[in-house]
Formats: structure tokens, C-alpha cells, sequence
């Protein structure tokens, strides 16, 4: 029978799902700012798109 404390299909159990979610979250939130910095300043120094 299956384990009621893992979450499939992955076999990881809740806890262990919601701490790699957040990983993944707090990964994406980062380059989602990295790329944003990237942008601003890509505009802000190339003089064509002025």
C-alpha cells in the first residue's frame, strides 16, 4: 500500500516537497531580478534604444 506521507510521484514526503518548492521559488524570484537589473541597465547604456 502506499505511504500516505509521500507525495507521487516523486516520493518525496510533504515537508521535504514544500522545502524544495520554496528553493525553486526563491531561484526563480533571484534570476527574475538578476534578468530585470540586466534589462535596466541594457537600456540605460545602449544608445539605440533611446
Amino acid at each position: 500500500m502506499a505511504d500516505p506521507n509521500k507525495v507521487y510521484p516523486t516520493g518525496l514526503t510533504l515537508a521535504e516537497a514544500e522545502e524544495l518548492h520554496g528553493y525553486v521559488i526563491n531561484g526563480t524570484r533571484t534570476f527574475g531580478a538578476i534578468a530585470v537589473l540586466a534589462h535596466v541597465l541594457a537600456y540605460a547604456f545602449t544608445p539605440w534604444l533611446h
